[in-house]
């Protein structure tokens, strides 16, 4: 059953009180980012870190300790998304709103157990009724303008520390997974740390964090790990989440197991982290999924699975030279299996490189690099040759999210800035073009329910450019407790995008601010 939600009938009262919360915790979302800035450019012996609270850490029953973890995101959008034309039901491409999660978590750990139950309660208020952005996307799962609801975020067992099976680990119930980084603890290297949580983490599978609900894994994983290698083995379900606010319920129809080597930074292997892995995705839902092939033809596929494999991998390498470091970074993935009652091979890249000033003011880290993803080049071959992106957090690498990596070249120059040890600054430049003109140009980050396939996707009219997208964000965090992040993107239509609309620009950016014990 889902939560309640607000009548129709509220009145213009209500409608109005909720405009002055949204446009009051927006002013004060934006003085608070403005407070970085100001302190960067005039320090004083004042710090914020004084002010930190403590994890609330107890000693419990039986020589346990008991831990709680609270944290609250309050995030304010502005959207004004490329215009649709006027035969389009999904005509609102100006909107607003304001979103709020809770997270509330007990851990108790003894010996080598350790078991963590987390709460989690989100609203969403002012969504647009419709649209072709991120607010449309929550209202097309769930057809209200306010939302809300409490769901079980985590709830796993995790043993590990075995006096006789030293460096195994086993954990299950409901876990988060985050594709790439399942050696992160081994890996001391800032730079190389830095390099997994930004451009490789989530390509594939992911806790879907930048919507206000997430997602979550039923299932679990076994892992063994040393100072030299990381083996993990999982397998799971995901649960409904995303942009689906009411995700209690595991989706039962998609299995996903995997297994991964991983090298950390190593004596052996020193700056460097490497990966080799192996994901099979089954999906045997009863909906119409989304590719380049008639909508006919799909209807008529309706009760024949995805059964996909995918086998890739990664190296990442920071060298220090000349008056910085440079850095080096492969990912790449190839996949084979069917669609539905299509052969797919499908496959996807990514090189970067970037070179940062640790001794220069701000550290100034440059970086460049080009990912692609195949796509299908005739719908009528048998063959579906689009690759698949399964479960991804793809706001990670389009954070003005129209796009991911299937059938798409993201060709991208990228800078950071970080004037003060708690502040950082992000500018990058995109050009976005489809690979196949045949094909779609997708976008999404996976099945969010029973009834989304996850992914949406433009024609593109024969076309093959996309869009160039500009955008910056700025992350401020003055202690351990407390975290501002701005965000602005600005997207110029191109081949693509004026097939489809009637305008050639769009503006996204959000404000929000977490707190957590």
């Amino acid at each position: 059953m889902r939560p309640a939600r607000d009548a129709a009938g509220k009145g213009k009262k209500n409608r109005g009180m909720g405009r002055a919360i949204r446009r009051t915790t927006w002013i004060g979302l934006t003085l608070g980012l403005l407070v970085p800035l100001i302190a960067a450019a005039e320090p004083t012996e004042f710090s914020f870190k004084d002010y930190e609270v403590p994890p609330l850490a107890f000693n419990g029953p039986w020589d346990s300790t008991v831990t709680f973890s609270i944290s609250n995101q309050i995030r304010g959008e502005f959207i004004n998304w490329w215009k649709p034309p006027p035969t389009s039901s999904a005509r609102d491409n100006r909107d607003n709103f304001l979103g709020n999660r809770f997270k509330f978590g007990v851990g108790v750990a003894k010996g080598p157990v350790q078991v963590f139950a987390q709460f989690q309660h989100t609203l969403l208020d002012g969504l647009p009724s419709g649209g072709p952005g991120p607010g449309g996307l929550y209202f097309a799962n769930t057809s209200d303008t306010f939302q809300q609801a409490s769901i079980l975020r985590n709830g796993w067992a995790h043993i590990r520390g075995w006096d006789t099976l030293d460096g195994f680990s086993i954990m299950g119930g409901r876990i988060p997974y985050s594709d790439g980084m399942q050696a992160i603890a081994e890996v001391d290297n800032p730079a190389l740390r830095f390099l997994l949580g930004n451009r490789i983490q989530e390509r594939l599978i992911g806790n879907f964090e930048y919507t206000m609900v997430g997602r979550s894994f039923d299932g679990g994983k076994i892992q063994y790990e040393n100072e030299n290698i990381n083996v993990t083995v999982a397998g799971f379900m995901p649960t409904y989440g995303g942009f689906e606010i009411d995700a209690n319920e595991e989706i039962t129809d998609i299995h996903v197991i995997g297994a991964s080597l991983n090298l950390p930074d190593s004596d052996w292997l020193p700056r460097s982290v490497g990966r080799l892995f192996y994901y099979h995705y089954n999906d045997s839902r009863d909906i119409v999924v989304l590719d380049n092939r008639p909508l006919p033809v799909r209807e008529a596929s309706v009760g024949k699975s995805l059964d996909i494999n995918t086998i890739g991998g990664n190296f990442v390498h920071v060298e220090e030279f000349g008056p910085g470091r440079g850095d080096a970074l492969f990912w790449g993935v190839y996949q084979f299996g069917d669609w539905q009652q299509l052969d797919h091979s499908a496959w996807a890249w990514t090189a970067e490189f970037g070179y940062q000033f640790p001794e220069f003011y701000g550290k100034p880290w440059l970086r460049a690099g080009i990912t692609r993803g195949s796509g299908d080049s005739d719908p009528n071959d048998g063959d579906h040759d689009s690759f698949f992106q399964m479960l991804p957090t793809c706001r990670l690498y389009a954070r003005t999210p129209f796009y991911n990596m299937m059938n798409n070249q993201d060709v991208f120059l990228q800078g950071y800035l970080f004037p003060h040890p708690t502040l950082s600054i992000m500018v990058a430049g995109h050009w976005l073009r489809a690979n196949e003109s045949a094909d779609l140009a997708y976008f999404g980050s996976g099945a969010t329910s029973d009834t989304f396939f996850g992914f949406g996707g433009m024609p593109t009219h024969g076309c093959n450019e996309g869009a160039y997208l500009l955008d910056v964000a700025l992350t401020w965090k003055p202690n351990r407790n407390v975290k501002f992040y701005g965000y602005y993107g600005h997207g110029f239509g191109q081949g693509i995008v004026n097939a489809n609309f009637t305008t050639r620009n769009l503006d996204y950016s959000y404000i929000e601010m977490v707190v957590s014990f």
